[in-house]
């Protein structure tokens, strides 16, 4: 069936008027949300992450009362005053986060930096003068039951900074905010930050 040429040229006309403003809509709603901070630098590497000086910078733009922060695997750090360090308290990261929640603490700020491997356990463990059982070297586990319990502790709109080899993070019901990535140079791991806000449920 014939067309009317001005007919069909018109309809392109709407199609691609149409277009531009659905591209148009959707590039100003996407500038509207929130953007997640990609960033990387080059630090020497040192077992006191907090101290690292990208991550130190980045844990000054997320200030907290150290009253609402709770840090379960410290080691030196006083950045909260809810830690623990199982070489100096004696006690598992899991025991001390169960008892902030049977006091019914609550925290604006949650930091998550455990050992990053089954060898750090073992060594962080050893130091502690503690008896090393093989699922207490089972990384994937321990992560999971401490971010459990830290998501109890953590408010809504509260912030959550995780260290390690990847960028799993709180998952589900959590915003990502930035990812931090600080390589150490040779042959060393990359270390790597990760930055969620809770959803406000």
């Amino acid at each position: 069936m014939a067309t009317d040429p001005q007919r069909g040229r018109a309809g392109f006309a709407e199609r691609r008027s149409v277009g531009r403003l659905y591209s148009r809509a959707k590039r100003d709603s996407c500038l509207k949300k929130e953007s997640v901070i990609f960033s990387r630098a080059f630090a020497m590497p040192s077992k006191h992450t907090f101290r690292i000086k990208p991550i130190a910078d980045l844990l000054a733009r997320y200030p907290a009362d150290p009253m609402k922060t709770i840090d379960p695997f410290c080691g030196e750090s006083t950045l909260a005053y809810y830690r623990n360090d199982v070489a100096e308290h004696k006690m598992l990261a899991n025991d001390f986060l169960d008892w902030c929640i049977a006091i019914r603490l609550s925290a604006d700020l949650v930091l998550f930096d455990p050992p990053y491997s089954s060898t750090q356990i073992k060594r962080a463990y050893a130091g502690a003068g503690r008896e090393v059982f093989k699922t207490d070297t089972q990384g994937a586990r321990l992560y999971k039951e401490a971010r459990e319990r830290l998501d109890k502790l953590l408010v809504p709109g509260g912030i959550a900074i995780s260290c390690g080899w990847n960028t799993t993070g709180f998952g589900k019901g959590y915003d990502l905010v930035e990812v931090l990535i600080v390589n150490h140079g040779g042959a060393h791991y990359d270390t790597l930050v990760t930055v969620q806000r809770k959803a406000n449920v």
